[in-house]
């Protein structure tokens, strides 16, 4: 499975750095607490950001940010049916689900469902896991930069002023 990491460029200089797992030691996701090594993916590079930009400010100076694209071989993927009830409703219940998953080191890569976008896929890297590998990384880092419409309100504010439709 194809997948695609976007971060900052100063946590993601190098392939080794992007794919460390570090900011999950320094913070909590959806699928993990703060102390465990993991790193988010996604199933396409819009969806990475997207799951960035739900959680950037409206702001237009923005820092760079750096992009990578993995092949990550299916075996290696879990995939698992059904998912915990109300994982979208309980924070708890999604990071308990990822927390008992890296633990058990079952698989380098584990299969979730975003919020973001019904139907699409993040995929969770554990870089512990004995079968992880950087070998997976096919490119990157490349740069990657947000359009200003998706990061100002201003805009927005003056199609509502003329009567445009903003799609």
């Amino acid at each position: 499975m194809r997948v695609f990491r976007l971060g900052l460029a100063r946590f993601l200089r190098t392939r080794k750095e992007a794919f460390s797992g570090k900011g999950g030691v320094v913070s909590s996701g959806r699928w993990h607490t703060a102390g465990h090594p993991i790193v988010y993916a996604a199933q396409s590079l819009s969806l990475a950001a997207l799951e960035i930009l739900v959680h950037l400010k409206q702001t237009r100076d923005v820092e760079p940010f750096l992009s990578y694209t993995a092949d990550i071989p299916d075996n290696f993927i879990l995939k698992p049916e059904p998912y915990p009830t109300r994982w979208k409703s309980r924070i708890d219940v999604s990071r308990a689900f990822g927390d008992a998953w890296l633990a058990a080191k079952a698989a380098p890569a584990l299969r979730v469902p975003t919020i973001l976008a019904p139907g699409e896929w993040n995929v969770l890297l554990n870089p512990l896991h004995p079968q992880f590998s950087l070998g997976w990384i096919q490119a990157g880092p490349e740069r990657f930069a947000f359009d200003a419409r998706l990061l100002t309100r201003k805009q927005l504010k003056s199609h509502r002023r003329r009567g445009s439709r903003v799609p």
